[in-house]
């Protein structure tokens, strides 16, 4: 195919040279070659030397009669002499040529970047159309699709392989985007902001995007609101040098602008506090930089208007409603809407009989509590209130519970007991908890640093140092309780008989049923357990497998290096993501479920004493456990008592 490819372009240059042996004249004369795609097949460059007749006709330079040596100069001798300089667009386009060579694409072209557009990149080859034309992919509907040939997903990088935001994507979603994507031509597009050839950085004085310059970019499609803004007192800080003040791109955006009934706007009712305003006005370096009054976010937030905006109420007040969108002005500005004279005009936009005392009654000053001394003094003294009356209940409680927790413990001691726990089983169930309890808090403080919680004991002293020694112990000590268990079930009497009555079986099955039915009131006798019942059984089993799988887990967050010499790498960031969810599975599994069967159960409230004696009266043996009761240790007390009817005689 390639052979013939050449046999054609030969036999079309020999007929040139035939006819026309040292030149090629007119555009026919340049497509007889560069019109046919065939002669040109298998070449890297063929795009940019094949041309179309029709695309180049209907072109901006075609239109207006150009012959094709008008930019390809020296190229009519064939064949075309080796060499020659590329082709340059100044020699008509001077002005736009000046304005290119200041801006950044220039710039990368000059530093070498293979990256940087030329003129062919956004304006096309031999097709070339004007602005206007709908089809041209400069026309301002299309531009956005251009610019995103090297500002879109797939991220630009300069020369230095530093990545430049992917601009097109805030764009396309956008409200200027979205515009230009309904073909909307009066909607903002690239060219608009950034200019035509003249791109500059925002660095540069002299750019359109520029801070400075801001406002007047976006004031020729919005100019009512530079108008307002250069009159107030961002705009006037600004044009002072004050390059701290916000201008549009600061509150709206840059190229992700929305609506500000959008949920997802930096402008939207429910973020406009903290998002917005509060960068700067919560912002503790600007506020003493500048002396601005502190804590007005605060008071905001923590305010009726504050709350109602963060519950999605439209016509809650916010920042704007009292201080104006654009037109931002101090309270001493005569033209302020929270000037003296005309605060009560602004308040009674919401509230319609307002009058100069509602008006005080309102301000940040009056609703904070470190700024207000009143509102001050009432929280003290409301802390010590709540201080005294509640611990004095907190003290009043713990008593009587404390009461009825003896009580019971007195009544079980006086009571015919049975043996539920050996002294090995107590101290294993002590120790675990011990080691679960400082997991959780040493582990959860970890990941929840910012917690009040976890900074309050931060100050008692649990830094990282401290935190992470007392996790690692802490698991230590698990893994021995675990080693020691593990000992206990498979190698003593004791814990075999007991490990046999933990295993499930069918039959806890059917308890689970009989016992639901009993308790929705569609089974008339309660259940009869065995030695441990189906809620036991299932506890036990998933403490096995939840500490089996934090051991393992832990042990590769804690030795990573040794891990993946022997695993793959990804073990290890799994094992951090395992370890985690199970530990809240694990939590919340102790305070659902375990709490609920051994203290908030009504039948065991305040507390069950088992855990620290080992003992369970008869009388709850035979109502909680009575297939336990009526299998083992009824025959066995039978079997271990005298024959009343013997008198001892031989």
């Amino acid at each position: 195919m390639r052979a013939r490819s050449w046999l054609g372009l030969f036999s079309v240059a020999a007929a040139l040279a035939a006819a026309r042996p040292a030149a090629c004249q007119g555009i026919d004369g340049c497509l007889s070659c560069h019109g046919d795609a065939a002669a040109f097949e298998g070449n890297a460059r063929a795009a940019r030397l094949v041309v179309a007749r029709d695309k180049f006709v209907q072109s901006a330079h075609g239109t207006a009669g150009f012959d094709c040596l008008v930019c390809h100069e020296g190229m009519d001798e064939v064949p075309h002499p080796a060499g020659r300089k590329p082709t340059a667009c100044d020699s008509c386009h001077e002005d736009v040529a000046a304005k290119f060579a200041n801006s950044l694409h220039a710039y990368g072209l000059k530093q070498g970047n293979p990256r940087a557009p030329t003129c062919m990149s956004c304006h096309g080859t031999h097709d070339v159309l004007p602005a206007a034309d709908p089809r041209s992919p400069t026309h301002k509907v299309r531009l956005p699709a251009t610019c995103a040939k090297c500002h879109g997903t797939a991220g630009l990088l300069t020369d230095q392989i530093v990545k430049l935001p992917q601009s097109f994507t805030d764009y396309a979603t956008s409200v200027h985007g979205q515009g230009t994507g309904r073909g909307v031509a009066a909607a903002a597009s690239c060219a608009d902001c950034h200019g035509f050839h003249e791109m500059r950085g925002s660095a540069d004085p002299q750019s359109q995007i520029n801070p400075r310059n801001v406002a007047a970019t976006c004031g020729q499609c919005h100019p009512d609101m530079q108008i307002a803004y250069n009159r107030s007192i961002h705009g006037r800080a600004l044009a002072a040098g004050v390059r701290d003040s916000p201008t549009c791109t600061n509150c709206h955006g840059e190229h992700h602008i929305l609506s500000p009934r959008n949920p997802d706007a930096k402008t939207y009712a429910a973020r406009l506090a903290q998002e917005t305003c509060g960068k700067c006005h919560d912002d503790p370096q600007i506020i003493a930089k500048y002396n601005l009054q502190g804590g007005v976010v605060g008071s905001y937030v923590d305010s009726y208007h504050g709350w109602a905006t963060r519950r999605q109420y439209a016509r809650a007040a916010t920042c704007v409603s009292c201080h104006g969108a654009h037109s931002v002005l101090p309270a001493g500005d005569p033209e302020s809407s929270i000037h003296p004279a005309n605060v009560v005009a602004t308040c009674r936009k919401c509230h319609p009989g307002a009058d100069v005392r509602f008006a005080m009654s309102y301000t940040h000053e009056s609703t904070s509590i470190t700024a207000n001394p009143v509102n001050r003094w009432i929280r003290d003294i409301y802390i010590v209130l709540i201080v005294v009356i509640i611990g004095g209940m907190v003290l009043h409680n713990v008593t009587i519970l404390n009461y009825f927790m003896v009580q019971r413990r007195r009544e079980e001691e006086s009571s015919d007991w049975i043996l539920r726990f050996d002294r090995a089983q107590i101290v294993q169930h002590l120790l675990l908890s011990l080691a679960f309890i400082i997991l959780v808090i040493t582990g959860f403080a970890l990941r929840f640093p910012d917690a009040r919680w976890v900074r309050w004991l931060g100050g008692l002293g649990l830094t990282e140092p401290v935190r992470l020694n007392l996790h690692r112990a802490a698991a230590i000590l698990l893994i021995l309780v675990s080693v020691s268990h593990a000992y206990y079930v498979l190698f003593t009497q004791r814990g075999k008989k007991e490990f046999r009555a933990m295993l499930p079986c069918r039959q806890d099955l059917r308890d689970l049923i009989d016992n639901i039915a009993y308790h929705t009131w569609r089974r008339g006798e309660p259940v009869k357990f065995g030695r441990y019942d189906y809620s036991q059984k299932a506890e036990y089993w998933a403490l096995v497998w939840g500490t089996i799988i934090m051991i393992l887990t832990g042990l590769v967050l804690w030795f990573p290096e040794f891990t993946v010499k022997i695993l793959p790498g990804v073990v290890v960031p799994a094992a951090q993501t395992i370890h985690y969810y199970e530990a809240w599975l694990a939590t919340l599994a102790i305070l659902v479920w375990h709490f609920f069967f051994v203290i908030f159960h009504p039948e065991e409230y305040p507390m069950s004493w088992t855990w620290l004696t080992g003992k369970m009266t008869r009388k709850a043996v035979q109502k909680h456990h009575a297939r336990w009761y009526e299998e083992e240790i009824a025959p066995a007390a039978q079997a271990a008592a005298p024959d009343p009817g013997s008198d001892g005689a031989p």
